[in-house]
């Protein structure tokens, strides 16, 4: 009888760790739905690094960082592997049982697609950009990459639309002027015609983009199974940036991704040079207190909250 291939992954990382085999320690994760930026946990999957530490992960895809921390929150799912990390700050701002324990996305690799004839940002004086929303972090990384560029709010329209694609879909709709979004869609929007005026990480290099949270109440139970996963996504991320495993990695994500290969592999290209992925599970306090000031500056939270507030005690390694 053949053996299912997620006993067969649990088996060989047994084995390769010189542990008898048991039943794989079961979690269930949500993340936000995408490609790119999911890389590590494609690679966790099909290389074997969840069976390796024994872990069995159900992920279950949202449409939304929001939905996915509402999930975290009522703990239908124990752990968001990578969402916007605005979100859960929201929700522990409001006294949500939510942790942050680990970044995963250094800075946002938003690139922002705009009709012909506009080359730079300033030129967006006058007209109308695509944003997620009003308090995501689209908005906190387009206002400040329009501050350097002259433009002031008042200065653009903006129309919230949701995820990347929705926003893309906006400027093809003729809606808006230009968008806001992430790999591989800029690639695809060059395709079109539409061209890329700038790159959010050459504007915007100190705040965190992504993280992974968990349900407190959970993880005060299962400390070592979040311990597991941070070491996963540790290995992950490594065997992602040796630049021997490019090939592989952009094979990877095409299937697991259902992506387009040359896209990936201009994608693997693009984040690797941006150093888009956290390579450890070291979260920097200095960065965590940047993302309150500016979600302060928004008025998105109130003054109470403080990055201590953010993690979890035991098991998220600030530094700085």
């Amino acid at each position: 009888m053949p053996i299912p291939r997620r006993l067969f992954l649990t088996l060989v990382g047994a084995a390769a760790f010189g542990t008898p085999a048991r039943a794989a320690d079961k979690i269930a994760a949500g993340t936000l739905g995408g490609q790119a930026p999911l890389w590590p946990f494609y690679i966790a999957s099909r290389k074997g690094f969840f069976a390796a530490q024994n872990l069995d992960v159900d992920i279950n895809f949202a449409q939304s960082g929001a939905a996915v921390t509402q999930q975290l929150t009522a703990g239908s799912i124990e752990i968001a592997l990578s969402v916007g990390i605005n979100d859960p700050i929201h929700a522990i701002d409001k006294g949500a049982p939510v942790a942050i324990v680990r970044i995963i996305g250094n800075a946002a690799p938003y690139v922002l697609i705009g009709k012909k004839g506009i080359k730079t940002i300033a030129d967006l004086k006058g007209k109308t950009v695509s944003i997620g929303s009003t308090k995501d972090m689209t908005t906190i990384y387009f206002e400040r990459m329009a501050a350097m560029s002259g433009l002031k709010r008042g200065d653009y329209d903006v129309v919230s639309a949701g995820v990347a694609a929705a926003r893309y879909a906006a400027l093809k709709a003729g809606v808006v002027d230009a968008a806001l979004v992430l790999p591989p869609l800029n690639f695809q929007a060059e395709k079109a015609g539409y061209v890329s005026i700038a790159f959010a990480p050459d504007y915007v290099k100190d705040l965190p983009f992504t993280g992974m949270a968990v349900f407190k109440p959970w993880a005060a139970q299962h400390g070592d199974l979040v311990k597991r996963m941070l070491a996963v996504t540790d290995a992950s991320i490594a065997w992602l940036a040796d630049p021997a495993h490019r090939d592989e990695a952009v094979d990877l994500l095409v299937k697991a991704g259902r992506a387009d290969p040359e896209d990936s592999a201009a994608s693997y290209d693009l984040l690797r040079r941006s150093g888009y992925f956290e390579p450890t599970s070291k979260v920097s306090r200095a960065k965590l207190q940047n993302l309150i000031a500016e979600e302060r500056r928004a008025g998105n939270i109130g003054e109470a909250l403080t990055v201590d507030r953010l993690v979890m005690p035991g098991i998220t390694e600030l530094t700085d």
